[in-house]
């Protein structure tokens, strides 16, 4: 497939016999919200925490998972939308939210001082009165699933609050959602409805020694091969539609109108020192398709040949692309040049077409 438009892309080691990697950055979504109740500045708000409410004895009248982020990425805009599923070979997708944290004094943030959980807290432990006995909960990534009024399609970062409050308890919709089978299955209820989802990364934040009055990233790296490979192909849907959606959860106990000591991350509106947007890297295979028409053509074994500088010589530059672009493109076999190796296994997916 085509990659295209201001990118960050750079080639790294896998294991042997493994695919050339790709890997693909998109910096900034197009939408990031904090998917709660009394947000009442979807769009321009500059923090979105992470917290459950199963710690309240009135928690039934919440969400379990009640502070949730919802994030978007187009990704058409770097790789192209409406291949086959099949064309969209994902390899690994990370995602990196910044938590926030600062001095505590006047205008700043408070310091980030919450417990690190890296292990999923089964349901029965975390019903009220809870009886977790690790510190924490751990911060859990999940994809979304729409029901009408929504859809991935229409959503926004604006788009009216779906869901529970104080005065009714409804599930939110969009939600964060597990695979059983082909059915998605809400979670942000996990603990009333008594089971324990698996999700699909936990945040491990990097560099964070609590208290901390300087802002730190968190990896959420992605089990792609998890529900039989629905995982991978959920993030196979979504590079075809263009739009990338991942919601961020925890069940962090707090209180109603309790203060901070949760999980809080910058959005991308954030403008304070330190604050980044949440950053999406997608690490795809080399397919050979350069000009991202689903096929590998003529013009696309154009393109090897300008690529082509045999074993041990790395691909210079040429009128079409550059040298990391060539290996994106063409380096199959993952040792960084572009030989007879390449151009047999090109040859090998040469379907026909310009």
């Amino acid at each position: 497939m085509r990659l295209r438009g201001l990118i960050s892309i750079w080639i790294f080691l896998l294991p042997h016999g493994a695919w050339a990697a790709c890997p693909v950055t998109v910096a900034v979504p197009s939408d990031d919200r904090w998917h709660y109740p009394f947000n009442f500045s979807p769009g321009t708000r500059p923090i979105a925490s992470c917290f459950g409410s199963t710690a309240d004895p009135d928690f039934d009248t919440f969400n379990d998972r009640d502070g949730i982020f919802l994030i978007a990425w187009r990704t058409d805009e770097v790789i192209t939308a409406g291949l086959s599923l099949e064309d969209y070979e994902v390899l690994a997708i990370r995602v990196t939210l910044t938590a926030a944290a600062g001095t505590g004094g006047i205008g700043q943030l408070p310091p980030a001082d919450w417990f690190v959980d890296l292990t999923v807290d089964p349901w029965d432990r975390m019903r009220y009165p809870i009886t977790d006995t690790d510190p924490g909960s751990p911060l859990e990534l999940f994809g979304v699933g729409f029901e009408s009024p929504h859809s991935a399609a229409t959503w926004t970062e604006g788009s009216p609050f779906d869901g529970g409050d104080q005065f009714f308890f409804e599930r939110r919709n969009p939600f964060p959602f597990v695979f059983d089978g082909d059915a998605l299955v809400h979670v942000e209820d996990n603990v009333k409805e008594q089971f324990t989802p698996q999700p699909w990364a936990i945040g491990a934040p990097q560099g964070y020694n609590r208290p901390q009055n300087t802002p730190f990233p968190v990896h959420f790296d992605l089990d792609m091969w998890q529900s039989d490979g629905r995982v991978r192909g959920y993030f196979q849907q979504q590079l075809r539609e263009g739009r990338v959606f991942v919601a961020v959860t925890s069940l962090y106990a707090t209180f109603k109108q309790a203060p901070g000591g949760f999980p809080v991350f910058f959005t991308k509106e954030a403008t304070s020192p330190g604050a980044a947007p949440p950053r999406l890297l997608i690490t795809l295979a080399s397919t050979g398709d350069v000009d991202g028409d689903g096929w590998r053509g003529l013009f696309d074994y154009s393109a090897l040949a300008d690529c082509f500088g045999g074993p041990g010589a790395a691909p210079a530059a040429n009128g079409l692309m550059d040298g990391d672009e060539c290996l994106c493109a063409f380096d199959f076999d993952n040792d960084f040049d572009v030989d007879l190796v390449d151009a047999r296994e090109f040859q090998r997916r040469f379907n026909g077409g310009f």
